[in-house]
């Protein structure tokens, strides 16, 4: 994977290796450089339904934050993302974007109701491979969106699946955890991975 990354940053001619490295013990506000943030914006299902509050939390711990949803050309895409170090979103097409990315740089990967063993297999294991450092946010029941769909006692948010989906079953998972959820963070609970993340920057 190691190699496949390098001949995406050869082709694209991307000039960035390696991501910013923070000093211990400085001041995270006060810092001339900040660690960018990019938060990967999706216009339809698996979105952050409160993203302007992410923002405000992220820019708080001292991160120069972007969030917008991949152009189409990509060229434009890769120099864009090799700019930042720590690349955020829901589990979706979008975080195949990390392959931009330079060595040590962050991925952050929201993961939805019932998605734990497809992120896993998805970006988990691919941004290790590609020497990235990997943090994960499992949203709570109450940061899902199907919470307003299914009664608290329905299966579907009880019991999720937590293994590997059957081809007969593959639709109808589909349908309810990959096409009718969108995320609402918990912004205090999720300051954790962002202060997380400073750390990994300075280790």
């Amino acid at each position: 994977m190691r190699d496949f990354t390098k001949f995406i940053k050869s082709t694209y001619s991307l000039k960035r290796k390696f991501a910013v490295r923070l000093k211990k013990n400085a001041d995270d506000q006060g810092r001339k450089t900040k660690p960018r943030l990019l938060i990967i914006s999706r216009s339809k299902t698996r979105h952050f339904i409160n993203v302007k509050e992410i923002v405000i939390l992220a820019r708080s711990l001292g991160f120069k934050v972007v969030v917008e949803e991949t152009a189409e050309n990509l060229a434009q895409v890769a120099k864009k993302v090799n700019s930042f170090d720590v690349l955020m979103g829901v589990h979706g097409a979008g975080l195949t974007n990390m392959v931009f990315l330079h060595e040590n740089a962050t991925v952050i990967q929201t993961v939805g109701l019932g998605m734990e063993w497809v992120s896993k297999v998805d970006f988990h294991i691919p941004a290790m491979d590609m020497n990235l450092k990997y943090l994960d946010y499992k949203i709570s029941v109450n940061e899902s969106s199907l919470i307003q769909q299914y009664p608290l006692e329905h299966h579907v948010l009880r019991d999720p699946p937590g293994n590997m989906i059957s081809p007969k079953g593959w639709v109808s998972y589909r349908k309810i955890y990959l096409d009718q959820q969108d995320v609402k963070i918990e912004v205090n609970r999720f300051r954790g991975s962002l202060l997380k993340a400073l750390e990994l920057l300075r280790s």
